[in-house]
């Protein structure tokens, strides 16, 4: 129940802030996308938004603009949260993150800071959370900015509520209600008053808890954000349910049924607000909750088809563990009523569901569900094997959150130790800045002598001055020496800059040639329009054949992040062509190892990804790593046509023989298993000298 408001405290504005607190000069084009984008966004339409800020992002490349780019990179990420997509949103964030700390941007960091420590939180990484949101509070404290102030302590609020701190829940909210009104900041002035009825809610006072969400809803209505008007009314409905169970509890049934019903008015009011704005994810999600409060006032036809509504409208959008939620509600309900066999029919379609999203805790549910069910039907040995399968997945799920306990503790700890890192680091350009200082006089003192003793030496008999050259001399041979050496990291970076330029310059030039040609291609006549389908199509190619030139030029994946995220990115574009499916499981371990030993494990795979792709005809590829104390094993595995190598044509030979000898200057060892038909298999052994750790 609480979806939309969650939502609605991540959607923030998509106005870039500099630490000055003010607006960045953005391109035009850059503004127009990130308006859609945040159009997209509050409409819940987030694929669409991803796309806009995609092309907000290729601007930014554009222009070099790398706040700008951490920016829209920090908003993309946010926008994978709302989706769900925690994994995807920590790519993003992790990169806005590393790139403010490049560019010393303590506004994009206190911001991406607070976006991770939702996940965190959600996670139920709490104490990680809040050292992430103390974190930001400091940054934005460091740069008397009251409106990020305002932020950190809505985020705080939620996070205080969740963890059972109602006392500071409140004050946060207050501070942020104070900061936002101040600010005129209506939106997130309302977004602030859902967060104080929800804490006086779990304090029990309900009716200041109604009055703050009677004035989020007129807030709302009045700057024509439906979308708060709605978590409004949500939540109303949301606090009379806890109001009813709370008296139900004190055994007062009659006020816990009139708080039921209550509840039911504002869930229809809801449903008539949502089926109005067309939001059919929380429709589905409405009338899920309201077969609940149906059945608690024994009104089961209603509830029968208001589960029946949350399963029609989750099927149209595809929402698994909403169609999940609403069988079982479905399930409950015919089993209220006695009739076990419809129970049975929808318990068993919501075990089906759970097990297609791999949602243990369901598959656990509904297993129980069954087991009870059967045994109403009075079959003992089908409501036995659900009761066992009940168990086994009751073990999992505790075995799994205490996992999840221990992962929380390292991570907890991996934070506090980044949060001395990074006090080191600023001791460390302390430090520097009195080295430079040191320097800088004594480079002033040096030059001072020299010239005092290039006056004295010139003073001097003929076989001083002859020293003096000859010391001279020495200096130049070493300048030319250095100069050399440049011209060697010269060649290097111009390897670099051109693979860059072909991807940012060339490539973005014919992606945006592309979309002009679609744009023409749409207002042509027939003959014309085909012609520049044709070329449209060859711009495309040669945009995807320079980007893969520039990655083959220089792997930035790899230099930046090392051995395993330069494969899993590779690996990554052969899984989303769809054509071949990909497992992979890497263990390179934290230390790296020397460029040019990755570089050559890199092209080696590589190589063996080409051969599969280009002429094996694989339906899966298996990739299996692993980093000894002294050597690197490496298993890799198609179930491709297969080859002799003692047949093949030169040509395709050379991809073989270049694996081969690319091994051999490693030092290592391969076994190669191939035969027409049953796929291939290389075996590589690779020892670690301590020269390549």
């Amino acid at each position: 129940m609480q979806y939309i408001f969650l939502i609605s405290i991540l959607l923030i504005s998509v106005k870039l802030v500099l630490p000055n607190g003010k607006n960045t000069n953005k391109p035009v084009q850059v503004n127009v996308y990130l308006e859609q984008a945040r159009d997209y966004m509050n409409q819940l339409q987030f694929d669409s938004a991803i796309m806009y800020f995609d092309s907000a992002l290729n601007e930014a490349f554009k222009l070099n603009d790398e706040t700008l780019e951490a920016h829209i990179t920090r908003l993309k990420g946010r926008a994978f949260i709302l989706m769900s997509q925690d994994d995807s949103a920590l790519v993003y964030l992790d990169k806005a993150i590393n790139l403010a700390q490049i560019l010393e941007n303590d506004t994009i960091l206190a911001i991406a800071y607070i976006n991770v420590a939702y996940i965190l939180k959600d996670r139920g990484m709490v104490d990680s959370a809040m050292n992430l949101y103390n974190e930001s509070l400091r940054l934005y404290e460091s740069a008397n900015d009251s409106i990020g102030i305002g932020k950190v302590h809505t985020s705080l609020a939620i996070h205080y509520k969740y963890s059972g701190d109602f006392d500071l829940g409140l004050k946060s909210a207050l501070i942020a209600k104070y900061i936002f009104s101040k600010q005129k900041m209506d939106a997130s002035l309302a977004r602030s008053y859902i967060n104080l009825g929800n804490i006086y809610e779990k304090l029990g006072d309900y009716d200041t808890a109604l009055a703050c969400f009677e004035r989020s809803y007129q807030i709302g209505q009045k700057i024509n954000r439906p979308q708060i008007s709605l978590t409004s009314l949500i939540n109303r409905a949301v606090m009379y349910w806890h109001r009813g169970n709370t008296e139900m509890g004190e055994g007062d049934s009659l006020k816990a049924i009139e708080s039921y019903k209550l509840t039911r008015d504002e869930f229809l009011k809801s449903i008539e607000f949502c089926k109005n704005i067309n939001d059919l994810r929380t429709l589905a999600m409405l009338y899920s909750n309201i077969s609940i409060v149906y059945r608690n006032l024994a009104m089961y036809k209603e509830a029968i088809e208001s589960a029946k509504e949350s399963i029609r409208i989750s099927k149209e959008i595809n929402m698994l563990t909403d169609e999940l939620n609403a069988l079982n509600n479905l399930g409950v309900a015919y089993k209220a009523i006695k009739q076990y066999k419809s129970a049975e029919k929808s318990y068993l379609e919501s075990l089906k569901l759970a097990r297609i999203s791999k949602q243990k805790e369901a598959i656990k549910k509904a297993c129980d569900n069954l087991s009870t069910i059967y045994e109403l039907l009075g079959d003992y040995e089908k409501s036995l094997k659900y009761s066992r399968l009940n168990t086994v997945y009751q073990d999992t799920l505790f075995n799994e959150k205490k996992q999840k306990l221990i992962e929380e503790h390292k991570t907890n700890f991996e934070i506090l130790h980044l949060k001395d890192l990074n006090q080191i680091k600023e001791l460390d350009k302390k430090r520097m800045r009195a080295e430079r200082n040191v320097t800088l006089g004594l480079s002033v003192f040096v030059v001072v002598v020299l010239l005092g003793l290039l006056i004295f030496f010139r003073m001097r008999a003929r076989k001083n001055r002859i020293i003096a050259a000859q010391k001279i001399q020495k200096l130049e041979d070493e300048k030319k020496l250095m100069a050399a050496q440049s011209v060697l990291v010269g060649q290097e970076k111009e390897r670099e800059r051109i693979a860059r330029e072909l991807h940012d310059g060339i490539g973005v030039l014919l992606s945006t040639a592309s979309i002009h040609f679609s744009s023409v291609e749409e207002k042509a006549d027939k003959e014309t329009a085909e012609m520049l389908k044709k070329a449209n199509k060859l711009l495309k190619e040669a945009g995807k054949e320079v980007r893969h030139i520039s990655h083959n030029m220089m792997p930035g994946v790899l230099s930046k992040f090392g051995l395993k995220e330069a494969i899993e990115d590779l690996f990554e574009v052969v899984e989303e062509a769809g054509d071949v499916k990909v497992n992979l499981d890497l263990t390179c371990g934290e230390e790296r190892l020397a460029e040019n030993m990755e570089i050559m494990i890199f092209r080696v795979i590589q190589e063996m990804l080409n051969n599969t792709i280009k002429h094996a005809k694989a339906s899966r590829i298996s990739l299996y790593i692993t980093r000894g104390d002294e050597e690197i094993f490496i298993d890799y595995k198609d179930d491709g046509i297969g080859f002799d190598e003692d047949k093949l044509p030169f040509g395709k030979n050379l991809g073989v023989s270049g694996i081969r000898s690319r091994i051999e200057y490693l030092g290592g060892k391969l076994e190669l298993e191939s035969e027409k038909g049953n796929g291939t298999k290389y075996s590589i052994s690779i020892p670690i000298s301590e020269k390549l750790r």
